[in-house]
């Protein structure tokens, strides 16, 4: 055996990886939407969500407060608990109208003034129930028959 040279590699390097020559979809790469039932269901879910929270809020909740600046023209529904846990997902307790600027931006930056804000705007009541949401970890399981009544109810 040589010392001192180079190795020599056995196998060339390959131009592409697996995902993106993936024998299973023409074309490559993973699948940007799921056809899961239960994810098709939940997208709905959440375009609904988005029209009852701008009607019910008039726009960005923080607009009303200056040390927030300004707002830009897309609005989103923002959850105040993950939308991991199953049983707020739709619920209109949980979720507020906030910009893109906010939503995106803003929030990572100035995170303690967002959740005062927050807060205030929400009332106690509402901030209260949002807190037990957060503090519950059971599971809850959801099937595509209860993902269907929660979109019929909204």
């Amino acid at each position: 055996m040589k010392r001192g040279g180079f190795l020599k590699r056995r196998t060339p390097l390959k131009s592409y990886t697996p995902l993106k020559k993936s024998p299973l979809r023409r074309g490559g790469g993973l699948r940007k939407v799921s056809k899961n039932p239960i994810s098709q269901v939940k997208k709905r879910i959440q375009a609904l969500i988005r029209q009852r929270v701008i009607e019910r809020d008039g726009g960005c909740i923080l607009r009303h407060y200056p040390q927030a600046g300004r707002c830009n023209e897309i609005l989103q529904a923002e959850h105040l608990v993950t939308r991991a846990n199953s049983i707020s997902y739709a619920d209109l307790r949980n979720i507020v109208c906030l910009c893109q600027r906010h939503h995106i931006f803003w929030k990572p930056q100035y995170s303690r003034l967002y959740w005062e804000l927050v807060e205030k705007h929400v009332g106690k009541k509402r901030w209260e129930y949002v807190r037990r949401t957060e503090a519950d970890k059971s599971p809850h399981r959801m099937t595509l028959y209860d993902w269907l009544e929660i979109e019929k109810k909204l």
